[in-house]
């Protein structure tokens, strides 16, 4: 009987080693946390000019594709103003038409003024050389250098008319057309902010996503930059986890990360880590802790941790903004960094970054694992993932 219950011990100690051995690796070269949530981008979607609502497209949860129309706006009022900013255009083309009337008609009086001046000049040198043989009067001579004058002063008048008639139209180049001029330019400038205020009363999706928290309806009376509603990008999830200062001493950009959501009890979701936060929670908070005021009691930190997936969750398993998640962290790999970010380097081109909020996913990092980019997850965790959520059961 002995004998019998030693040899079930020991079968059941052998049985044991095994997990036990796994529990063991795992401890040792993981890192997890319960305290993580998915995170992302949320566009809140104001208005641009202030208007009344006439029309609205979407409601709470429901899908849109960038740039479906969410709602519009009462145009007439702007459609006035793009009829008046019309108008000041063809007025400010009048206006030109008028200056280069003026400048023909101030060169037409400095060729008239120049003919005059010529004849004066004629009539003068004439009338001085008849005095000087003592053929015509003191008086006639006199009569003759006061034309002159007046000549001379009719033609530098009429160059300062041409020169003011040009000043007036503008700049004169051999590449200017003819309304290309500032008044016409700032007509034109006001037209066309006339036709963006217009095109502002089409409030449209700035990508694809869900809509959430609309507070608009019609009749509304909205203000500029007044939040109408969001749009969260289903592609733009990513997960913050809150490890404990003393759990990031090997943790480094790049190790691979499983995701397990409450919402989904035994799927997994595989990922990177992106980059790891400059600060602790407490740090950013609206009343940071003053430690320095005597009444001091030290408590283990948090610091947010970026998590960012390999690939989309499949249509059956979609994650949503706020989920509770539990994150698993492998130590394996110890030769990334600690600050810099992967998916920051896909956005560096030649020394610049390239715009990246408009992309509709975001790229997927670069790994050393098994674990091929993009492969989907599995569909249950195997013995390896969370055990100790598996222990605290």
């Amino acid at each position: 009987m002995r004998r019998a219950v030693w040899i079930v011990v020991i079968v059941m100690v052998a049985l044991a080693a095994i997990p036990a051995y796994r529990y063991f690796r795992y401890f040792g070269n993981h890192v997890s946390t319960d305290d993580a949530y998915v995170d992302g981008t949320v566009a809140l979607v104001s208005s641009r000019v202030a208007g009344t609502v006439t029309n609205v497209y979407v409601q709470d949860n429901w899908t849109v594709k960038e740039g479906d129309l969410l709602l519009t706006l009462d145009p007439r009022d702007f459609e006035v103003r793009v009829d008046q900013a019309q108008a000041q255009l063809d007025r400010a083309k009048q206006s030109v038409e008028e200056l280069l009337a003026q400048v023909k008609a101030a060169e037409a009086g400095v060729s008239l003024a120049g003919s005059q001046f010529h004849q004066a000049k004629i009539d003068f040198d004439r009338a001085k050389s008849l005095r000087d043989q003592g053929v015509v009067s003191s008086a006639q001579y006199d009569q003759a250098s006061t034309g002159l004058r007046i000549a001379s002063a009719d033609q530098a008048l009429a160059q300062h008319q041409l020169a003011q008639a040009k000043a007036a139209l503008g700049s004169e180049r051999a590449d200017h057309s003819r309304y290309d001029r500032p008044i016409v330019r700032q007509a034109q400038a006001a037209l066309e902010a006339a036709k963006l205020d217009h095109a502002y009363t089409k409030i449209t999706a700035p990508f694809a996503g869900i809509v959430t928290h609309k507070s608009v309806h019609v009749g509304h009376r909205v203000q500029v930059g007044e939040p109408l509603l969001a749009v969260v990008p289903l592609g733009k999830l990513y997960v913050t986890a809150n490890f404990k200062e003393t759990q990031l001493t090997e943790v480094r950009v790049g190790q691979p990360a499983e995701v397990e959501a409450d919402i989904y009890p035994g799927y997994v979701y595989h990922g990177h880590v992106d980059s790891i936060s400059m600060g602790t929670g407490a740090a950013f908070s609206l009343l940071p802790p003053e430690n320095a005021t005597g009444n001091w009691v030290k408590v283990v930190q948090r610091v947010p941790v970026k998590i960012v997936f390999e690939s989309q969750p499949l249509p059956d398993k979609p994650l949503r903004l706020g989920l509770s998640v539990e994150v698993a962290i492998d130590l394996g790999d110890r030769k990334g960094t600690l600050i810099s970010s992967i998916v920051q380097r896909k956005f560096q081109k030649n020394g610049e970054t390239m715009p990246n909020e408009t992309l509709r996913t975001l790229p997927m990092p670069e790994t050393d694992s098994q674990q091929e980019p993009g492969a989907r997850p599995s569909a249950a965790p195997d013995d390896q993932h969370f055990l100790d959520r598996l222990m605290r059961r």
